[in-house]
């Protein structure tokens, strides 16, 4: 009898999947990849793809370690330790970096403290560069994190942990100008949430108001948040995420949405659920469950499949390895070949007069992050850049034109430029009067 109720209550559920005008039944599957755990089961983490690595780090155990998986060898090794308890946040690589924007720096629950830099990670020297400073009054972690036309939006968070600092704040921040602006808040607080850009757009995926009126798990937010880049609007999906949860992972993968694990309001397992929605049917499907339940980590897209590792197994904390592909597991990726800065020794700057010197990124495949840009030496005073040019980056095969004025009125005065970018490289440009 037990098996029939069983039998029969699968059966009616399927049916109403079918049935429903915005669910639809797949077919599909998780392989489970049974690799090489020689690396730290955690949770509150990112797992994420730099190169031809995958990268996992941050989050409630040993968060300062950094987890380095080869995939073409199935081995783990370990990168350069983070300068702080990174947790609850959407790390992303651009350029040949992995950039933490929109984390805790703390693991002091349930008073997380937001970080207040930007920090940026290069694979290839394990070295942690500090970005810019992050506005006092826009620091948050749990925040969504997506990077569109060569800029990060950062939106919604929580600037007390879990303590009732939600909030809808929306950001972009230039990484070539070094500038930070506030944009329009999205129509619904959230942290503990990812967010994914698709066709010109960003979508706010899951997530809840920690520590406010409902405790710390709830109330989940239901509704998906949309920004149109092209009208510069929020307007939101007509048909909210099926199962509400925080801290799931989200992807975009064959033209859909997909939304993985979480964790619910009630206490015990986290979700093993799988939801996904078509941006060209406008309907949510349900995909096959993972084989593991989790929250509170990354998926990254490689090649034609979702990877996915760690998170916590239940609501609240917890940990695990288990790392597991959707659709196929054949991941892509270039190594990371370091660009240099490449310039002439030696720019003559006429007497009371500007000059323009052209430092170019070259030789490799990814960004050069500038840390500096100061001028020393006997005649330096009279030497004069006319634009901060620190903490900006310049892309792969892209040029920085640096102006330099001659304040003096004596020819041959010298001073040395020194440029320092990605931490602890160093060149030096002559500077001259004529």
């Amino acid at each position: 009898m037990e098996h029939f109720k069983t039998s029969f209550l699968y059966f009616f559920t399927t049916l109403l999947i079918c049935l429903s005008p915005h669910i639809n039944a797949q077919t599909d599957q998780w392989i489970d990849k049974n690799e090489s755990e020689n690396y730290v089961a955690r949770h509150e983490c990112s797992f994420v793809q730099a190169g031809d690595r995958f990268i996992m780090f941050g989050g409630r155990e040993q968060a300062q370690r950094l987890d380095v998986y080869n995939f073409e060898t199935d081995t783990w090794s370990q990168g350069g330790n983070a300068p702080k308890e990174f947790n609850h946040f959407q790390a992303t690589f651009y350029e040949g970096f992995i950039w933490v924007i929109g984390s805790f720096k703390t693991n002091t629950f349930p008073n997380e403290i937001p970080a207040d830099h930007i920090w940026l990670y290069f694979p290839p020297t394990k070295m942690w560069i500090k970005g810019p400073e992050i506005p006092k009054d826009r620091r948050r972690g749990g925040a969504g994190l997506a990077l569109y036309n060569d800029k990060f939006y950062l939106v919604g968070g929580n600037t007390k942990g879990h303590n009732g600092g939600y909030v809808n704040w929306f950001d972009v921040y230039n990484p070539k100008t070094n500038s930070w602006t506030v944009l329009e808040n999205a129509p619904h607080a959230r942290d503990h949430f990812s967010c994914v850009v698709a066709d010109n757009k960003i979508y706010a995926l899951g997530g809840r108001h920690s520590g406010g009126e409902g405790g710390v798990f709830k109330p989940l937010i239901a509704p998906v948040d949309v920004y149109d880049f092209k009208t510069n609007r929020w307007t939101h999906l007509n048909y909210p995420l099926p199962t509400p949860r925080a801290a799931p992972s989200v992807a975009l993968f064959s033209n859909e949405l997909f939304v993985m694990g979480g964790e619910g309001a009630k206490k015990g397992p986290a979700y093993k659920l799988v939801e996904a929605y078509n941006l060209k049917t406008e309907a949510w499907s349900r995909k096959a469950d993972m084989h593991y339940p989790r929250h509170g980590t990354q998926a990254i897209v490689s090649g034609n499949g979702i990877y996915i590792a760690g998170g916590s197994p239940k609501r609240g904390g917890g940990r695990q390895h288990n790392m597991e592909v959707y659709n196929s597991d054949a991941p892509k990726g270039s190594s990371i070949i370091p660009s240099e800065l490449k310039h002439s020794e030696t720019e003559c700057v006429p007497v009371g007069k500007e000059a323009s010197i052209k430092i170019k990124n070259k030789g490799g495949n990814s960004g050069c992050f500038i840390n500096s840009i100061i001028i020393e030496g006997e005649h330096a005073d009279t030497f004069q850049l006319l634009d901060d040019y620190s903490l900006k980056l310049i892309k792969n095969k892209q040029d920085l034109q640096l102006k330099v004025k001659y304040l003096g009125d004596t020819k041959n005065d010298t001073a040395k430029m020194v440029i320092t970018y990605n931490g602890n490289l160093k060149t030096s440009v002559l500077l001259k009067s004529k």
